[in-house]
């Protein structure tokens, strides 16, 4: 099923440079022919309403009955994978780190969107696709045109939820990763220690003790 979601906030990944998929053990994964798999990642938080789960919404709700379809009562199951957050959330993931510390997600419900291509992006209407780079990024707003199934038969039940395309609808103050000024941090400042030398010092050749070391072949003793 082909469902259009409301306007959200994206709230983090690119669309526009792939990451490396990783299994459930967070190593790599690689396809049949040995090359490392990557995928499109990124997250959109769309405003809460009413609802007191996301499934009480209008989208949700058609979300909620396509996982029910493929898994019946197997989604009821803490651990399925709908690919959504509540953003108010105080319960650490994996990383341990709380859903209502980040940035953009109080207030919302979080949805997660990878797919090993980059889905169609474009301007607010849809009537042109947008070709320049960052056209879109974390901060601005977005909406999404999402095609939503089960992962039946999966050993780890849940939906996939792979976005068609995806469109400018405004913008917002961007979020960017977490970087550090490196010059400002105080690197180079402090004494030396002993044996530091501010440039690449030649291997000291070693002898061992009471071992002569013999004239090259032909040459003078």
């Amino acid at each position: 099923m082909e469902i259009l979601l409301p306007v959200g906030r994206m709230i983090g990944g690119s669309l526009y440079k792939p990451q490396p998929k990783l299994d459930n053990f967070g190593k790599p994964k690689h396809a049949a022919d040995g090359a490392p798999m990557t995928s499109f990642n990124f997250g959109v938080a769309i405003p809460k309403g009413a609802e007191q789960h996301w499934s009480q919404s209008v989208w949700g709700a058609e979300i909620y009955k396509i996982g029910f379809a493929a898994y019946q009562a197997q989604c009821q199951n803490p651990a399925f994978a709908w690919k959504i957050i509540d953003g108010d959330s105080t319960v650490p993931n994996k990383k341990n780190r709380k859903p209502c510390d980040q940035e953009g997600y109080k207030g919302n419900w979080i949805l997660w969107f990878g797919q090993s291509w980059c889905p169609k992006l474009v301007n607010k209407d849809g009537s042109q696709e947008l070709t320049e780079p960052d056209s879109i990024v974390p901060g601005y707003f977005v909406q999404v045109y999402v095609s939503v199934k089960g992962n039946a038969p999966s050993p780890t039940p849940g939906v996939y939820l792979n976005p068609i395309a995806v469109a400018l609808a405004g913008y917002g103050e961007r979020i960017e990763s977490v970087s550090v000024d490196t010059a400002s941090v105080g690197f180079g400042t402090g004494a030396a220690p002993v044996g530091m030398s501010a440039v690449p010092v030649a291997a000291a050749v070693f002898t061992p003790p009471n071992v002569t070391v013999a004239a090259p072949f032909g040459g003078l003793t």
